[in-house]
């Protein structure tokens, strides 16, 4: 089958395509699945690169990608027809989920061997052009959920600014504040994307078109927000600081962020952690169907085109969600 695997950390070209590359065993209590598309996510290109904790655990050559869609092929053999049946993860069922937090193994393949656990069926309704959302939708998702849930905790009635609002977590970050009983909720992204923001119920801040800094001050005549969630960190927490309200919140989400400044300062600081389940997936299955999540793909490129993929994606302005076509 084919596969994308990288034998060293590096940049985008360390990225190989293999024609050969064996199929997987499923262990007894893991599926296989025939991928159709596959969702990245700057995790990828951090993970490649070496700069992401996950690194430090990857026996290279490794592969890359941590969510999909695709079909089911079979089971382990821990996983009668009647497990299988009760999952709804019948062979020919469409699937789609990402990689359990100590799985370091890719996504990018023809054919995976991934836990049940981690896997919930695409319902019958949703057509064939519009998996590639599906497979874009695990990691942002379970990351929205462990950001607004676990983490953030938004309240009724308070404010929030979202770092990031057109990204793919930012895309589902508004929304869920919203569901969550947000008063009103501020996302910067750049002025190409500000219609996008306010589709999804925030008040765009075009950071490439003025000084979000001074605008979210004027906005919320200087008191600034409950809640910051920061899906860029590098350039965006430390002067988020300065429009944190007293007692406020802020959250950023690359793992590997350094919260010092903040505690420093008295600003209570954290990092969500994703904790992947079928419940959760269930519910982005049901957050999807009732057109309360609207994610959005921007781009479909073939498998072979991995390296151009994470280049975009390393440039930081993809809007929504970056998928690739593991059958092209």
């Amino acid at each position: 089958m084919r596969e994308i695997r990288f034998d060293r950390f590096g940049g985008p070209e360390v990225l190989t395509l293999h024609s050969d590359a064996p199929s997987p065993q499923p262990a007894p209590d893991e599926v296989l699945v025939r991928v159709a598309y596959v969702g990245l996510n700057p995790l990828d290109y951090k993970v490649r690169d070496g700069s992401s904790g996950m690194s430090k655990d990857l026996q290279l050559p490794a592969g890359t990608g941590r969510e999909m869609a695709g079909t089911v092929i079979s089971a382990g053999s821990g996983l009668d027809d009647a497990e299988l049946g009760s999952r709804g993860l019948n062979p020919g069922t469409r699937v789609f989920g990402m990689r359990a937090p100590g799985d370091v193994r890719g996504m990018a393949a023809e054919v995976i061997a991934i836990g049940a656990d981690e896997l919930a069926p695409i319902p019958d309704e949703i057509q064939d052009e519009d998996l590639p959302r599906w497979a874009g939708l695990a990691l942002v998702g379970l990351t929205a959920i462990a950001t607004i849930e676990d983490t953030a905790r938004i309240e009724p009635g308070q404010t929030v600014l979202v770092h990031g609002g057109s990204g793919g977590v930012g895309q589902l970050l508004i929304p869920m504040a919203l569901e969550a009983g947000a008063a009103q909720v501020w996302a910067t992204g750049r002025a190409a994307n500000a219609e996008r923001i306010r589709d999804l119920g925030a008040i765009p801040i075009a950071y490439d078109a003025e000084d979000w800094q001074a605008e979210i001050h004027r906005q919320t005549d200087g008191r600034g927000v409950d809640v910051v969630l920061d899906t860029h960190y590098h350039s965006t927490f430390l002067p988020s600081l300065d429009h944190v309200t007293e007692g406020g919140l802020l959250v950023t989400l690359p793992t590997l962020a350094d919260l010092t400044p903040a505690h420093e300062r008295g600003v209570d600081a954290k990092v969500p952690r994703i904790k992947p389940g079928r419940d959760r997936l269930d519910r982005l299955v049901q957050g999807i169907r009732a057109g309360r999540y609207p994610l959005e793909v921007s781009q479909v490129l073939p498998l072979a085109e991995i390296a151009q993929a994470h280049r975009l994606l390393e440039d930081g302005h993809t809007r929504g969600k970056l998928v690739l076509d593991a059958r092209a």
